[in-house]
């Protein structure tokens, strides 16, 4: 006799008899699934705990244990459950709305999302930021978002304008949110997304070739050696760890000085992050405002648009890209650190005003709003995709520039 095999029609015994969760199991789950989300809004992704978390859903910290085994898992459930989709959608709807042939007009959702970003969305590019340094995070994380953005345009087959498109779109998408983080909201943050849909429409492939830049590596120049010590350190132990990891112990091992005599310069912690935040976000600004003073002189059709683009590509400015990251998601929790980075925000907008007062103020601060996002986001994407040494930015830059009169 044959052996007898089933067929795909035939029911096979499961060895192990599995009962459907109870009514109670996977209630629990969810009130700790929402309790899970309430307390990242509140104290950031690095901040939950599991006791909080208990509290709020009205659980022992047994009922959180029994599901996940440590904080990383609890994080990887947020993003599954509660984040991703609604995330990717917004991603990819932004991006299509720049790139994609239907001719009709930006819905109002999206400028609602892009102008007062929801919770929700908050969390999602707070993700990734934190996927960039947290390891099992970015196991999830990092594949995931890479494939949206290779399917959403950025891709060996796209052409390099499509390319700078789909880059675009996923830049204003996170950089409106982290930008949020700073301002509170992106008003008329509408006029934006159109003139970049209509600037890609628009574009033509760059034929001349862009100078080579070379600029100086993002560095505190106080005037005082210890401090400039400790607030080089800082940036580099916090682009490594995120606020609530870089200690005063790491940070004094860094930059070789005790842990003491930083208290003799700085009250503390927040202090000393504030003042690196300050100087070296200054730094940069003036960096980016040359490039246009410059670029305006000589009579550039780009306005100097392009150099942003090419300033986060040059690979000495990755750390610093990545502390500036850390702090503007470390805004939603630390209310000096908020303060501060709104200050820097808000004088970048008054000094290129006071540098071109020849353009109307009003296309200054949406130039200013627009460039401020899109760069937010942009220095998100090196972790997520290999293909932005290929997008041809100036050809997009060169036609918002036209917009706007600008050349």
């Amino acid at each position: 006799m044959k052996p007898h095999h089933a067929t795909s029609t035939e029911t096979r015994s499961d060895p192990v008899a599995r009962r459907a969760p109870a009514k109670r199991t996977t209630a629990n789950t969810a009130a700790i699934l929402k309790a899970l989300t309430q307390e990242a809004t509140a104290v950031g992704l690095d901040g939950i705990a599991a006791s909080s978390i208990a509290r709020r859903a009205g659980l022992t910290t047994g009922a959180i244990y029994s599901r996940f085994e440590n904080n990383d898992e609890m994080l990887i459930a947020l993003w599954e459950v509660n984040i991703r989709e609604r995330f990717s959608q917004h991603i990819a709807e932004t991006i299509e709305y720049i790139i994609g042939q239907d001719e009709g007009g930006i819905s109002p959702e999206l400028i609602s999302r892009i102008e007062r970003p929801p919770a929700v969305l908050g969390l999602g590019a707070e993700f990734l930021v934190v996927a960039q340094r947290n390891e099992v995070v970015g196991e999830v994380v990092v594949p995931q978002f890479s494939k949206w953005l290779r399917d959403a345009g950025l891709n060996k087959n796209a052409t390099p304008i499509e390319c700078a498109g789909a880059a675009l779109g996923a830049s204003i998408a996170i950089g409106s949110i982290l930008r949020s983080f700073i301002t509170s909201s992106n008003p008329n943050m509408g006029p934006v997304l159109r003139g970049l849909r209509n600037a890609y429409k628009g574009a033509r492939p760059t034929t001349s070739s862009l100078s080579v830049i070379s600029l100086p590596q993002i560095a505190a120049n106080t005037g005082n050696e210890v401090r400039d010590a400790l607030i080089n350190a800082t940036s580099e132990v916090m682009s490594r760890t995120g606020f609530t990891n870089a200690t005063i112990s790491r940070i004094a091992r860094k930059s070789g000085i005790t842990s003491g005599s930083i208290y003799n310069v700085y009250v503390d912690k927040e202090e000393l992050m504030n003042d690196a935040v300050s100087n070296l976000l200054k730094s940069t600004q003036t960096q980016n405002l040359t490039a246009k003073q410059d670029a305006s002189s000589e009579h550039h059709p780009n306005f100097g648009l392009t150099e942003s683009f090419q300033f986060g590509l040059l690979t000495e400015r990755r750390t610093w890209l990545r502390f500036r990251q850390e702090c503007t998601i470390a805004t939603r929790h630390h209310r000096t650190t908020h303060r501060e980075m709104r200050k820097v925000v808000t004088d970048l907008d008054k000094r290129m005003i006071a540098a071109f007062p020849e353009i109307n103020p009003d296309i200054i601060n949406l130039l200013s709003a627009g460039e401020q996002a899109i760069g937010y986001g942009y220095s998100t994407l090196f972790a997520f995709s290999d293909q932005l040494s290929r997008c041809d930015f100036n050809a997009i830059m060169l036609q918002i520039a036209k917009q706007n009169k600008l050349g």
